[in-house]
């Protein structure tokens, strides 16, 4: 039984490591979009309110697998999925669910930047969001404008009932 386990572990460690070495600096040149998106897409895990997912365009299946395995090890995310099958224009999405939190610009610019390593030709990051469909460029000041990262802001947002209960609740606490 030890010897068995021994066997698993040193199996475990050789894939994480194949993993780890799947891409190197510019493997992936070339191959993905520089415009990416945020909550434009359900979570497949969770509540939308809870969870953000950010989508990858990749030029094809075999790089997105790749981009896939390796922002799967070392980073702070619920889910990560390459879609089933290409867009309309024969591309495929890596889909990155991570919290909906204060850290998630932080979370989202690490990623980003394992992004831009894996592909050098992203010079300047951009990224549409549900609140506005236009590419915009990557930065603080940009994702808090168009990204809702409380959960309870995204529900009044998102649901018209919870917010006429909150607009409710507001004009009876006046009184």
């Amino acid at each position: 039984m030890q010897l068995w386990m021994m066997e698993q572990e040193i199996m475990m460690q050789q894939h994480k490591s194949n993993i780890s070495e799947n891409i190197k600096h510019n493997d992936l040149a070339g191959l993905v979009n520089s415009v990416f998106s945020i909550d434009q897409y359900k979570s497949k895990l969770g509540k939308d309110e809870n969870v953000i997912v950010i989508a990858f365009v990749v030029m094809d299946i075999e790089p997105a697998q790749e981009l896939s395995q390796f922002l799967e090890t070392g980073h702070d995310v619920l889910d990560i999925d390459v879609s089933t099958g290409p867009n309309e224009d024969g591309h495929y999405s890596v889909f990155v669910e991570i919290e909906r939190d204060t850290k998630s610009f932080q979370k989202i610019d690490v990623i980003i930047n394992d992004v831009k390593r894996a592909d050098t030709e992203i010079t300047n990051p951009q990224f549409t969001s549900y609140e506005d469909k236009s590419p915009r460029n990557w930065n603080e000041e940009n994702y808090t404008k168009n990204v809702i990262t409380n959960s309870y802001d995204y529900v009044l947002k998102h649901n018209p009932e919870a917010k006429a209960i909150s607009e409710r609740i507001n004009f009876l606490k006046k009184y």
